[in-house]
């Protein structure tokens, strides 16, 4: 007997239902965004409660300023520049006065900086800062404290930091996302799936187990999802992780540009806000360099895959983040072998940070961000949205995907020129 195999989902006629089902859907998610806008612009100078998601002091015209990020309770995002005395107030519940009469629609979706003033700061911490603050408790480096509330709670590093990291080209492993959502997967079904055959056996061998554990598992990450408040990356992994289990229960492909294409398009139309965030963008774009390796290669063995698929993302994703970051230093290319490693450390680190041992790996860290360099570096914009433009075109042309590759390579080794 011939192997099934899965199908595509949409034709060309199916495919243009679903584009205006989204279309449809989009409009209405626009036209609710647009209530709020215009409920909210209803004075010049309103009151309203926000959660400071950020704070950092930093030098704005030769003075330091403390620089906040709200985000309003009808889902706007601002940054507004207070005085650098304030307390902090990250994860905390604000009443704040915003000056909003230039304020545009396009403004509102996108986030936007205002002048404020608070007026009244609520006591209670969101959960995702009490968090933070049971981890941060663990460290006495400030870096640390930084780097393990941003690897396990998403709360931002501070502009040093983030430089540093992403000069050592690390920002994809430090910084909260999709790959990490996949790990706390693995580990979550590993160690549920023993609990759930024994009752399974007993009480309901008739359940279909891998469903059941695989909506187990999803509500432990929709829980997660909601404490972290909704990161953009993990947003678009969470409904990518929904979408391809849909599509794989009903037997149809999931390693595809359409797969892909339905999520990213699923989100976008009931969460508009999505299309001015980066972070979302880059997650997704790393998304569609594995689907195009594992079309061309998916006969390799596992562990084949699993290593050629960090050096084929490294190399992919380098053209468009040099292009708009444009740091570099020779820690760079290391990232490499940290990426494989970071399969294992993070578990460990995890499990390290439910005992009084969190800070084991401290020490070792420290150095190797004292040992990071950072260089600023030129890669034409153009070089970036060609490595896009290439990576579509690889899912249907190999010699776009060589091409793309190439041009990784090139910016690689044109970079260690600029900074050698």
């Amino acid at each position: 007997m011939s192997k099934l195999e899965s199908v595509e989902l949409f034709d060309l006629k199916s495919g243009s239902f679903f584009i205006l089902f989204l279309l449809l859907i989009t409009s209405l998610s626009l036209s609710w965004e647009y209530s709020k806008f215009t409920d909210f612009k209803r004075f010049d100078d309103p009151l309203i409660r926000a959660e400071v998601i950020d704070q950092e002091v930093r030098l704005i015209a030769d003075k330091p300023k403390t620089s906040l990020k709200l985000r309003l309770d009808n889902g706007a995002f601002c940054r507004c520049v207070m005085s650098p005395y304030l307390r902090d107030l990250r994860g905390r519940e604000v009443l704040v006065e915003l000056q909003i009469k230039k304020v545009t629609f396009f403004d509102y979706l996108k986030g936007f900086r205002s002048r404020g003033s608070i007026v009244e700061v609520y006591p209670q911490l969101s959960l995702k800062e009490r968090w933070y603050r049971s981890i941060a408790q663990m460290h006495e480096e400030p870096k640390m404290k930084e780097l393990y509330g941003a690897l396990f709670v998403a709360t931002p590093m501070s502009q040093e930091l983030q430089t540093l990291v992403g000069a050592m080209g690390l920002s994809h492993i430090l910084s909260i996302s999709g790959y990490h959502f996949g790990i706390l997967s693995l580990i979550a079904f590993f160690f549920l799936r023993p609990v759930y055959r024994w009752f399974q056996n007993r009480y309901f061998p008739y359940r279909h187990g891998n469903r059941d554990l695989f909506f187990i598992v999803l509500g432990l990450l929709f829980f997660y999802l909601w404490a972290l408040e909704f990161i953009p990356p993990m947003v678009r992994s969470f409904g990518m992780i929904v979408v391809g289990y849909w599509l794989h229960d009903r037997g149809i492909k999931i390693i595809s540009v359409q797969t892909l294409l339905i999520a990213v398009g699923v989100l976008l139309a009931f969460f508009p806000k999505l299309f001015f965030s980066l972070g979302f963008w880059f997650s997704s774009f790393g998304v569609l360099s594995i689907f195009i390796f594992i079309r061309y290669y998916e006969d390799w063995k596992p562990w084949q895959i699993f290593l050629a698929l960090h050096i084929w993302c490294y190399l992919v994703m380098l053209p468009i983040s040099l292009a708009i970051f444009g740091t570099f230093g020779f820690w760079h290319i290391g990232s490499i072998p940290l990426a494989l490693l970071f399969n294992l450390y993070y578990p460990a680190v995890l499990v390290l940070h439910l005992t009084p041992w969190g800070d084991w790996f401290d020490p070792y860290l420290i150095e190797l961000f004292n040992a990071g360099d950072v260089h600023a570096i030129s890669i034409p914009m153009g070089i970036g949205i060609l490595s896009i433009l290439l990576a579509i075109m690889a899912m249907r042309y190999k010699v776009a995907f060589w091409s793309l590759g190439i041009l990784g390579s090139v910016t690689l080794i044109g970079s260690i020129y600029q900074i050698a």
